[in-house]
């Protein structure tokens, strides 16, 4: 079973985001110099063509970026839910947020909370708006603990 650190959900995972920026500059700038460089030489049309391909590699790292940051927007979401829990059930316990460990990343109904104080259920209700910790015993728990 694996286990969140608070620390793991508040941090965000921007690293291949950064990747992505860098690259469409580069690109950006790859295809100015192309294009440039094709209307000083007209008589060269193999700089048109490669401004072409280049142009048409930006449109599809753009496609990329954007449907990276869409799902970066969601994941935030979800991740802004269950820090939220983590915090209530940290304060419920009266115990610090970064000691509580939870075994998803979005808000399900039936968490499992990893605390200084043992194991914990969360019993949400029909509507999902509470939830009544519930204290467990779990017998040989294989755990593995994603820290940040």
């Amino acid at each position: 079973m694996t286990f969140y650190t608070y620390s793991y959900l508040t941090t965000q995972h921007v690293t291949w985001q950064y990747a992505r920026l860098v690259l469409i500059i580069a690109l950006i700038a790859v295809f100015i110099w192309l294009f440039i460089y094709y209307l000083r030489h007209r008589w060269n049309v193999k700089y048109k063509d490669l401004s072409i391909i280049t142009g048409t590699i930006i449109l599809l790292v753009l496609g990329f970026q954007i449907n990276g940051l869409v799902n970066l927007h969601t994941s935030s979401e979800t991740t802004g839910a269950i820090t939220a829990t983590v915090k209530t059930v940290a304060k419920r316990l009266n115990v610090k947020p970064a000691t509580v460990a939870v075994n998803a990343t979005a808000t399900t109904d039936g968490l499992l909370f990893k605390t200084p104080r043992g194991y914990y259920r969360a019993d949400y209700n029909s509507d999902g708006s509470a939830f009544v910790l519930e204290k467990l015993n779990l017998h040989h728990p294989e755990i593995t603990l994603k820290k940040e």
